[in-house]
């Protein structure tokens, strides 16, 4: 008679704990962000890297990639942000980026009650941790720990293959009038040293210099690097006068896809990869 009631009293605490794990399952799903809203591109990517672009109901403008992001409702977020239109979409997440979205519009969001996640990445690694961190937030942090890894190992692989190659004097050049360049944590600069190109302007105190003709001339890239839409290489016209310089002498030009280069998103690394491969290239050919 004990056993059958010890055998009865199992079997309802194994009723009790299944009804339990499910209500629990169920807490966390509800709790699991379902109406995400991001306010710059690159986080856009994030989530459907993430494969949860389907909670998506509006995104940043230039939110272009994938081309999925480019069918959903689109906010303006230079200057203030429409803070009345995002409410109306009833997000229960917004994803900002710290530093690149107006602080006082994203607090009045707060306010409402809405949870803001911040992206604020600074170093390339930076963008593995960071996706880590939201995918934990969406609710699939298996998806985050694997894009994570697979942006390390890439990242790795170019260091070993190209940290022992000879340096190239090398300028980046981000626009001619006026002339500017990258440097220190600049993105394109970080690509750079992992490229083992030489930034001929590695000193300047920021990261986006505006810099003189005559330092570019004293300072003789061997290579200039750009980057434009699509990697359309830009006229070379206005470089093609001087021909003092070693790179316009040997017509080493190389040219990067600008969404790629610019954006915090795994893809940075498909940009690094032509410029090392480029890189090699010139330094084969002497």
């Amino acid at each position: 008679m004990a056993s059958k009631r010890s055998a009865a009293w199992i079997g309802k605490m194994r009723k009790l704990i299944i009804v339990a794990l499910v209500l629990l399952s169920a807490c966390a799903a509800a709790a699991t962000p379902q109406r995400v809203i991001t306010l710059t591109p690159h986080l856009t990517e994030w989530v459907f890297l993430l494969g949860a672009g389907d909670r998506l109901v509006a995104v940043s403008d230039y939110s272009d990639y994938p081309e999925d992001a480019q069918h959903l409702p689109s906010f303006n977020t230079f200057g203030a942000l429409n803070v009345e239109a995002i409410l109306a979409l009833q997000p229960d997440l917004v994803l900002a980026w710290r530093g690149g979205n107006p602080e006082a519009d994203l607090q009045r969001l707060q306010q409402f009650g809405i949870t803001i996640f911040y992206s604020e990445p600074v170093l390339l690694d930076d963008i593995a941790s960071e996706l880590q961190q939201l995918a934990v937030v969406l609710g699939v942090p298996e998806q985050g720990a694997q894009q994570a890894r697979l942006f390390r190992q890439r990242y790795q692989q170019l260091q070993q293959i190209y940290q022992q190659a000879p340096p190239l004097a090398a300028f980046f050049a981000m626009g001619t009038e006026p002339l500017l360049t990258v440097a220190n944590h600049a993105w394109p600069a970080q690509v750079m040293q992992l490229c083992a190109a030489a930034n001929i302007f590695a000193d300047a105190k920021t990261d986006y210099p505006q810099v003189a003709l005559e330092q570019v001339l004293a300072r003789q890239p061997t290579v200039i690097i750009q980057a434009s839409r699509d990697a359309v290489a830009p006229s070379s016209a206005f470089w093609l006068r001087y021909q003092s310089l070693p790179a316009v002498r040997q017509q080493a030009f190389i040219t990067l896809d600008a969404n790629q280069l610019y954006r915090a998103t795994p893809r940075i690394l498909d940009a690094a990869e032509q410029l090392c491969r480029q890189l090699q290239a010139y330094r084969e050919r002497g």
